[in-house]
């Protein structure tokens, strides 16, 4: 597990572009994103507009590490680490990933804020702080109010290094649920998060994960200054998510599995409704077209009906997305692909190497159909012709 995570970088199209860039927006991320508080706070609340500056290189690292993770949930897959392009689902991943985290780190939030506002309604209210020093000095002795506040500051500071380790080892397994479909909702699931990060393999890679970073960051602290330790920082926890994904692997498959077959009986009856569904309609739509005479219509009717599915983005949920290219276009290890998934080149299929007979076939019969169809409405082959010299207006 620790020696695929740490070589995925090495399998990857373009290492030293992952390493540059990765380096470089975590290094702005380091600087910006501190500049911007501090602007916020001190300076002017105007500041708050900067937020899609100041934020964006946190958020396309943070979108990097859920690709990396979702990567490693594919062990089989051979191509390493992923590439660091498609800024647009990155900084979307990233957006997410900083939603999770607020969302897991709210109730301890919420907790000192309840708990800070109550002692302060108490002191401004009913309570005299210095009549309640009194008793307390001679309940104790004279350190008695110092051993107080001593015992209550290091139960608060217990409590909350106590949510912080569940904090860290849980966040990562909620990490991967959400990676692992692109649903938020999912890494947000208790049932979801507490199966992931009940298993052997989870705990072992967590394990690793903290070793790895550790290490990682204890070798960059030194030569941070000299921006080679924020590349090493970065590099360590593209590590730390592989094996995060490594680790949940097993546990996500087996919940896909049980998912799966709980849904089955359901999921069989809604198939067939939708498919009886489907055969009436194309039913009807046939008929239809066979009595204007429009043949081929239908067969584009058909031929949409069952279209080739339209390229999926990872991350988003299952949404279509055409606003980018894949990353091996990016990254000019490939080329463009149709619809079919062959290579486009020049105008030519590269991939298939010959036409598909059946579509040439199609594109004639449609063609025939617009024919037959402008011949039939327009005796005169489309040309427009102008008034006949036998209808001329009467003149006299």
């Amino acid at each position: 597990m620790l020696t695929a995570a740490a070589t995925a970088l090495t399998r990857t199209d373009d290492t030293a572009g992952v390493v540059l860039v990765g380096g470089s927006v975590t290094l702005l991320g380091w600087v910006l994103t501190p500049l911007w508080i501090l602007g916020v706070l001190f300076v002017s609340p105007a500041v708050a507009v900067a937020a899609p500056v100041a934020l964006a290189p946190s958020l396309v690292a943070r979108g990097y590490f859920v690709r990396v993770t979702r990567s490693a949930i594919q062990p089989s897959d051979p191509a390493g680490a992923p590439s660091l392009v498609a800024w647009g689902e990155l900084v979307r991943d990233g957006l997410k990933s900083a939603l999770l985290s607020a969302a897991l780190l709210a109730p301890l939030a919420g907790g000192l804020a309840v708990g800070s506002g109550a002692v302060a309604a108490l002191v401004a209210g009913p309570v005299d702080p210095a009549s309640t020093a009194t008793a307390v000095e001679s309940a104790l002795g004279p350190n008695g109010p110092i051993a107080v506040a001593a015992v209550a500051a290091g139960l608060v500071a217990a409590l909350v290094g106590a949510y912080l380790l569940a904090f860290a080892y849980v966040r990562p397994a909620a990490l991967v649920a959400f990676a692992a479909s692109g649903r938020l909702r999912d890494g947000l699931n208790p049932r979801t998060v507490a199966d992931v990060a009940a298993t052997g393999p989870y705990a072992t890679g967590w394990t690793l994960a903290v070793g790895a970073l550790a290490v990682g960051y204890a070798v960059a602290a030194p030569t941070a200054p000299l921006v080679v330790g924020v590349a090493v920082a970065f590099l360590a926890r593209v590590v730390a998510h592989g094996l995060y994904g490594r680790g949940a692997a097993g546990a996500l498959r087996e919940g896909s599995t049980r998912i799966a077959e709980t849904r089955t009986p359901v999921r069989t009856a809604g198939d067939s409704a939708r498919s009886a569904d489907r055969t009436a309609r194309r039913a009807g739509a046939t008929r239809g077209a066979d009595a204007t005479g429009g043949a081929g219509a239908a067969r584009e009717v058909g031929r949409a009906r069952a279209g080739v599915p339209t390229p999926v983005v990872s991350g988003d949920g299952g949404r279509p997305l055409r606003s980018e290219p894949p990353a091996p276009v990016q990254v000019g290890r490939g080329v463009s692909v149709d619809d079919r998934g062959d290579a486009v080149e020049g105008g030519e299929r590269k991939g298939g190497g010959e036409s598909d007979p059946a579509d040439a076939s199609d594109l004639a019969d449609t063609s025939d159909a617009a024919d037959a169809t402008d011949a039939a409405g327009d005796p005169t082959g489309g040309f427009e012709w102008g008034p006949s010299l036998a209808d001329a207006e009467d003149k006299g």
